[in-house]
């Protein structure tokens, strides 16, 4: 048996610190509380961290490389909703891409929303349903059901999909939690979402909507975007304790390794007055309890033996980290035991079915008598979009939409049924000639272009194809490519290597005028058809609110 000794140990019942001792094999025997920290240097000692709401694939990288990566942050435990691949690869691809190794434990939700709307919207190669959800209910690291972003079923008085895989994973799983997404929903309809079965919210919230929910029994993640001065304040009422925990969501590369994984949305917490004692609770024991990950998240006799030791308790600077009683992580020598990603199947290299395409393919041609057009206009600190009306001038059968200082803005299905290309057209896009392509483009993951000019955007699409996804970096000096080629969506690469590539995409999106608080996903979620108010898909420009396809040339006819 090992012996930490003369710590000051979490104590989660109290949410403070006491001295004393722990005695641990792979689970904890036995914490002693009444001894003397007497080290001329302290180590504080908590539960290892639990992030209950995040996307692996949202990192563009593999379970396994994931685990290597934010080990050396404190994160020991993982509920994942892997939708990405789901959509991608179907229920197989998915199992396959669960089933790689990984030194931190990683549960599941069941992805709910693949596709996240329906084929009439957008087109993916994965289809959830209720036989599906049954198939995955076999695996034993299913333990909750992934976000419920549809709405609108939800709201619905007919039976449909949403509503079909809630009643059949509640049949399999009657205890497990299923997690909600519903941004800006308030009042007679939050409580509709509640009664549906759909219990928690991860998305941006404010003050006020903290307060609403909170109130109406709903459980609470909060991410890094939602922390500021106003939701801080709302959540340190110590009546809310067990109502909230933090989560990541979705973390690029690059701020991983340099900012870091949870540790650094509850480092934001901290600045902004959290008490550390009460921001370690909601990392640790309000998230597993959430999860019913009873044999974690606690320094008790019985829980697993998955903790940090901080050096310092301001910052949450990490001293070391253990797995199941193991030193898995030094801040002296780095990552212990680095696990290698195994030999992937062939198929899911080589997924891009699309053939390369020709600029008529892109049809710009204007109705005669058209003056004026709808138009995407985003929100720069958001992922929200909104309709803008574009005056237009005729100008022959083609539209010059540079004349505008519009950008071409199109989703290229990818899944070999050669659909046609329809496009439409983006305000407060990039500023300097160029195009971006991505298969990389939520949640469906065609391949998303963002263009300066039609030869352009051809280019920088081609270039995907061929390397078989990644995210294509076009303009008149340079062809970049960053490879993703796992799915079109992730990468083979160690994590610092994936870092620089995405700060290299970062760098360029600035560099061609394209602002925003997280460049790289506000470009991605224009392909997602449930993020109001309108988006673009490979069947065309989505009214989100209404959930219809509208045809740009006759919107205002």
């Amino acid at each position: 048996m090992d012996k930490l000794e003369n710590l000051w140990i979490y104590n989660s019942a109290y949410q403070r610190f006491d001295e004393g001792s722990v005695f641990f094999e792979d689970t904890i025997r036995h914490v002693q509380r009444d001894g003397q920290a007497d080290r001329d240097e302290p180590l504080y000692l908590i539960p290892g961290f639990t992030d209950i709401h995040m996307h692996i694939e949202s990192s563009m990288t593999t379970v396994t490389e994931f685990s290597n990566a934010v080990l050396p942050h404190g994160t020991t435990t993982l509920v994942a909703d892997c939708h990405e691949v789901a959509n991608v690869f179907g229920v197989e691809g998915l199992s396959d891409y669960m089933d790689l190794p990984s030194v931190v434990d990683v549960f599941y939700a069941i992805p709910s929303s693949v596709p996240s709307t329906s084929p009439a919207l957008e087109t993916s190669f994965g289809n959830i349903d209720a036989e599906e959800v049954r198939q995955l209910c076999k695996r034993e690291d299913i333990i909750a059901l992934g976000e419920i972003m549809n709405a609108n079923d939800l709201f619905s008085e007919d039976d449909n999909r949403t509503k079909r895989i809630i009643r059949t994973f509640k049949e399999y799983r009657p205890k497990a939690p299923v997690e909600g997404h519903c941004p800006r929903i308030s009042g007679e309809q939050l409580s509709r979402f509640i009664s549906a079965g759909v219990d928690s919210d991860h998305t941006h919230q404010s003050a006020d909507s903290i307060r609403e929910k909170a109130s109406n029994g709903m459980f609470l993640e909060i991410q890094r975007k939602s922390i500021n001065q106003e939701t801080i304040d709302a959540l340190k009422d110590p009546r809310l304790t067990g109502s909230f925990c933090f989560c990541t969501d979705d973390v690029l590369a690059d701020v991983l390794v340099d900012e870091g994984h949870l540790d650094a949305v509850l480092r934001e917490a901290l600045r902004f007055g959290m008490r550390v004692e009460q921001v370690i609770h909601a990392a640790t024991s309000s998230p597993s309890r959430r999860m019913r990950l009873f044999d974690r998240g606690r320094i008790e006799p019985g829980k697993c033996a998955d903790f940090i030791l901080l050096d310092d308790l301001q910052t949450l600077h990490i001293h070391s980290v253990y797995k199941h009683g193991t030193l898995v992580y030094t801040a002296k020598d780095g990552l212990l035991n680095r696990q290698q990603l195994p030999t992937l199947k062939d198929r899911y290299l080589h997924s891009i079915q699309r053939k390369p395409i020709q600029a008529d393919q892109i049809d710009l041609h204007l109705p005669q008598g058209c003056h004026t057009i709808p138009v995407i206009e985003r929100e720069e600190h958001t992922t929200f979009t909104r309709f803008a009306k574009q005056e237009v001038v005729q100008q022959g059968s083609s539209f010059a939409f540079s004349h505008f200082h519009l950008n071409l803005l199109a989703v290229v299905e990818r899944y070999g049924h050669e659909d046609p290309i329809i496009p439409a057209f983006l305000k407060n896009g990039l500023s300097k000639p160029g195009a971006i392509c991505s298969s990389w483009a939520h949640d469906s993951h065609n391949l998303l272009v963002l263009a300066t000019s039609v030869e352009l955007a051809v280019r920088a699409v081609n270039l995907v194809i061929k390397t078989q996804g990644g995210i294509a970096l076009v303009d008149d000096t340079e062809e970049v490519v960053i490879p993703l080629p796992y799915g079109g969506i992730i990468s083979t690469e160690p994590i610092d290597v994936l870092a620089r590539q995405i700060k290299q995409v970062r760098s360029w999106l600035v560099d061609h005028g394209y602002r925003a608080k997280e460049e790289i996903m506000n470009f991605a979620v224009l392909a997602l058809p449930v993020s109001p108010q309108v988006k673009i898909t490979d069947k065309g420009l989505v009214d989100v609110i209404n959930q219809k396809v509208i045809d740009w040339r006759t919107y205002y006819a």
